[in-house]
């Protein structure tokens, strides 16, 4: 009769031990599959990131290059009347 109860205790003890690993296999698969989602989604954010970095900067250019523009046409006209402004001053 012991050696029954400590047969069935020991195949009892066995299909525990296979299911509880086949539970932290499961497991460990599971946040496996997550932490690879996690670093697509985090590719995925640094390439928007870059576009978006690359979007803003030519924007900048292209803001700093018509203030040049605008500059460049406005200093003839600015120094123009500033030069009548003396000329009528001296006359």
């Amino acid at each position: 009769m012991a050696d029954y109860v400590i047969l069935v205790l020991g195949i009892v003890s066995i299909t525990s031990l296979i299911s509880i690993s086949g539970i932290v296999t499961t497991h460990i698969n599971k946040q496996s599959k997550l932490k690879l989602e996690v670093l697509k989604q985090e590719i995925e954010l640094e390439k928007i990131r870059k576009e978006s970095y690359i979007i803003e900067t030519e924007k900048l250019r292209l803001e700093i290059e018509q203030t040049r523009q605008q500059l460049s046409l406005d200093a003839p006209i600015n120094h123009t009347s500033s030069q009548l402004f003396i000329d009528e001053k001296t006359n």
